[in-house]
């Protein structure tokens, strides 16, 4: 049975209140200006509510976000981010990016996990990730990359760990023949990230995937639309970055964006959306 889900990312809901100025003496505090500065100018929670109607619209099985859920990485953000996902009136997966580690006391306390963890519910072996969420004939593999890092650097990290476990679900899931989509933030095609934005491990990333391949690898991180592939055992597996979905950036390529899939183990199809400044405007469908 095929699963039709909504793919978004980097969508970066915006809530202070009860901020205490102790947690702004640290990375957020340059975080914080550019925030303030640029960020909340550029970013509107309008168009991620305007997402969560496509979805009702198209009546998808799921919505899937792939990271950058919040901008900081501060309590009143994820309750933000946890209200609004309870609202969504169907399912959904989420699996964390950077800012959403933004420091490490975010990353100790396991803040994202404790706010969001309904919404990664899954298989596990023994960590919280990769976990994988059977839906049908399609697994949903949610890979998580964030990491604490240094103000101005937003790198990403699979570890060895994680990298061992994916490569053993890979191999699981392909026995079964289950069309696996894997979830990640950062991007995994060679020379698409800026500076100080990259995944750090993301050879080993792609030698997992050239021994088991997946039938589809989606991510966010770049706020722009990333399109390749990445060497798999048999095929090229199909690569998907997609801009922020709550992006006001007419620049073509970078504005707010999201992606209808429908999944099968044998085909899938992909119907970009673009926000042109008034809505999403829909490509034609696309055969991978």
């Amino acid at each position: 049975m095929p699963l039709r889900f909504i793919h978004c990312s980097d969508i970066h809901l915006l809530d202070l209140k009860g901020a205490q100025l102790g947690q702004w003496l640290n990375k957020r505090l340059t975080g914080g200006v550019n925030l303030l500065l640029n960020r909340r100018r550029k970013h509107s929670h309008n168009l991620f509510d305007q997402i969560v109607v496509h979805a009702r619209e198209y009546a998808v099985d799921r919505l899937v976000i792939t990271g950058d859920l919040t901008n900081l990485a501060l309590a009143p953000e994820f309750e933000l981010v946890r209200s609004k996902l309870r609202e969504v009136g169907l399912p959904v997966t989420v699996i964390p990016g950077n800012h959403d580690t933004y420091t490490r006391g975010a990353a100790r306390s396991r803040r994202f996990e404790t706010f969001l963890g309904e919404f990664m519910e899954g298989e596990r072996d023994d960590a919280d990730y990769p976990f994988v969420q059977r839906l049908g004939d399609v697994a949903l593999i949610g890979v998580s990359t964030a990491i604490p890092s240094l103000p101005l650097v937003a790198v990403g990290e699979v570890g060895e760990e994680q990298l061992a476990r994916l490569d053993r679900v890979l191999a699981q899931l392909a026995g079964e023949g289950l069309a696996r989509v894997v979830l990640i933030h950062h991007p995994v095609l060679p020379g698409v990230a800026k500076p100080r934005h990259g995944l750090l491990d993301l050879e080993a990333f792609g030698k997992v995937i050239a021994r088991h391949g997946a039938e589809l690898i989606l991510h966010g991180h770049e706020h722009r639309r990333i399109e390749g592939t990445l060497p798999g055992p048999s095929r090229p597996v199909p690569v998907h970055g997609v801009g922020s979905g709550t992006y006001l950036s007419q620049e073509p390529g970078k504005h707010g964006a999201f992606s209808l899939y429908t999944v099968e183990p044998r085909a899938i199809t992909r119907v970009y959306h673009w926000w042109n400044g008034a809505a999403f405007a829909a490509e034609p469908a696309a055969a991978y």
